[in-house]
């Protein structure tokens, strides 16, 4: 009579609960590092959109850093610009006596004398050449004349320095310039001093008034551009 051992079957039952308990503790490990994974992606993913917003910020800001760097570079260069063109605006008034006198001398000479007397009529022709070669190098420097005969009156370039109603001309219409102007550029350096046809009232000590504020408008800036240079050069 043969005895069968259960002894084999009970190895190979133990043998199939091991296998299962280590197949268990491999998935354990394997889940956990997936969540682990998943966690990584979701803040790697947070901090790539923060990242975008850091650098659309920094784009931002340099952008307008470069354009307030241009508007700078654009200002400093039209200071310098102006200080150049102005600089020499007290120096062109004083000029403006000089080519005064010689208009004056000219005007002040009958034309008859000067058929009679040729060393006379020498000067004077000396003094003319000399009248053009000045006004040709103010209008070098942009320093033009204003001799505004027949215009209408501007307060911004015309002083009036009297009223008429005699001259037949529409109100407003200058009739005489009793003293050119001259601008430099868009600046005024003098007014024109005019007389005025009158059919309706003209303030005449306006027109002086607005003068006298475009003259003192010009030195406060000259004394600017002056005061900008002398900072300049230190």
């Amino acid at each position: 009579m043969t005895i069968q051992s259960d002894h084999p079957k009970k190895l190979e039952k133990e043998d199939m609960q091991d296998i299962k308990k280590e197949n268990t503790e491999n998935l354990e490990p394997e889940s956990e590092d997936k969540t682990e994974n998943i966690a990584d992606l979701v803040s790697e993913e947070g901090d790539t959109g923060e990242s975008i917003q850091s650098l659309d910020e920094l784009k931002e800001q340099l952008l307008r850093a470069l354009a307030d760097n241009e508007n700078v570079r654009r200002r400093a260069k039209k200071e310098v610009q102006e200080a150049s063109q102005f600089a020499i605006t007290n120096f062109s008034r004083d000029l403006l006596s000089v080519a005064d006198n010689m208009d004056r001398a000219l005007s002040s000479l009958p034309a008859d004398s000067l058929e009679e007397n040729d060393a006379l009529a020498a000067i004077v022709n000396g003094i003319k050449m000399t009248a053009r070669e000045l006004e040709s190098i103010l209008k070098k420097y942009k320093i033009e004349k204003i001799n505004p005969l027949d215009e209408k009156f501007d307060y911004n370039f015309h002083q009036a320095m009297f009223e008429t109603k005699e001259s037949g001309k529409p109100d407003g219409i200058i009739v005489e310039v009793l003293q050119p102007g001259y601008i430099l550029g868009e600046r005024l350096l003098r007014p024109a001093m005019v007389g005025v046809a009158k059919s309706k009232e003209i303030d005449v000590n306006q027109s002086s008034v607005e003068g006298k504020k475009s003259q003192d408008s010009s030195g406060e800036e000259d004394k600017k551009s002056q005061d900008s240079s002398g900072e300049e050069d230190i």
